[in-house]
């Protein structure tokens, strides 16, 4: 109820919320990015935790790179 006051008042405090629930969903997004680009490239034969933290990162475009290399042979 406090930060809905000082928001109300204060116009820099209600962009600074904003702000934190933006940077919230950002965190997410990646965490979930992680999830999903360290599981494909498990399933290729690639190494999950290389893939899941450039997928934090980098998430389309890790994904994008998870999606189209080939699979990983064993000799």
């Amino acid at each position: 109820m406090l930060t809905h006051v000082v928001a109300a008042t204060n116009v820099e405090a209600a962009g600074f919320i904003l702000s934190g629930i933006k940077g919230i969903f950002v965190l997410i997004g990646g965490i979930i990015a992680a999830v999903i680009c360290g599981l494909i490239a498990k399933t290729k034969g690639y190494s999950a935790l290389l893939f899941a933290v450039l997928g934090f990162f980098f998430s389309i475009i890790t994904l994008i790179v998870v999606l189209v290399i080939p699979r990983r042979t064993r000799v």
